[in-house]
């Protein structure tokens, strides 16, 4: 099983971006049995980032467009390898 976490930039306020991130991704990955969970976790760095089992797969710069079906093409394409 393999854990999904999404790390996000806390004084960005990137809090709703990154629950929406959060639904879309445990949405998306439900038929993915090897997808454990989807966490989030506030940093106070510049990132917003997604990490499948502690490798970082999709960065992009918290000041810009956070899309969210970025976030799941990654994680889906870094199941399939």
């Amino acid at each position: 099983m393999v854990g999904v976490d999404v790390e996000y930039c806390a004084p960005c306020r990137l809090a709703g971006t990154t629950m929406t991130t959060r639904r879309v991704l445990a949405d998306r990955l439900r038929e993915y049995d090897e997808t454990e969970s989807v966490r989030v976790e506030p940093t106070q760095g510049d990132v917003f980032c997604v990490s499948v089992d502690g490798d970082r797969i999709s960065s992009v710069d918290p000041r810009g467009r956070v899309d969210p079906m970025e976030a799941v093409g990654a994680v889906r394409s870094w199941l399939r390898s």
